[in-house]
């Protein structure tokens, strides 16, 4: 993974996901959804979405990549938008991510890119 497509279009770090990392705790989680723990994984935002891309349907992912041309939910006019603000929602990692997009609207991408990796490692 480059440095742009470690980060989601949402502003998920894929290097600190669960899913990406096909952690044991995530895979009893989907397990209890009775979910086939041989497909859950997923390579980012921008590898391919039928075959190894966790929410392929991903209404974010299609507006800010597909319809709007944007690398990043946060380089978009809208943001954040009723879209965002509905998949925030009350997951805890999700709403941390709309921050680190409002981060990047003040930063621009490539310095916070570059803020991202240094304090992420």
């Amino acid at each position: 993974m480059d440095d742009t497509t470690r980060f989601a279009v949402c502003g998920i770090d894929c290097m600190t996901c669960s899913i990406h990392l096909r952690t044991e705790e995530e895979l009893e989680y989907q397990k209890s959804w009775n979910r086939d723990p041989d497909k859950v994984r997923c390579d980012g935002c921008r590898s391919d979405r039928n075959a190894c891309h966790w929410g392929s349907d991903c209404v974010l992912l299609n507006c800010c990549l597909y319809e709007r041309g944007l690398e990043f939910c946060g380089e978009c006019s809208d943001f954040p938008c009723d879209k965002v603000s509905e998949w925030a929602g009350e997951w805890e990692h999700h709403m941390m991510a709309v921050e680190k997009m409002r981060e990047l609207q003040a930063l621009g991408k490539d310095r916070w890119i570059e803020q991202r990796l240094t304090e992420d490692g």
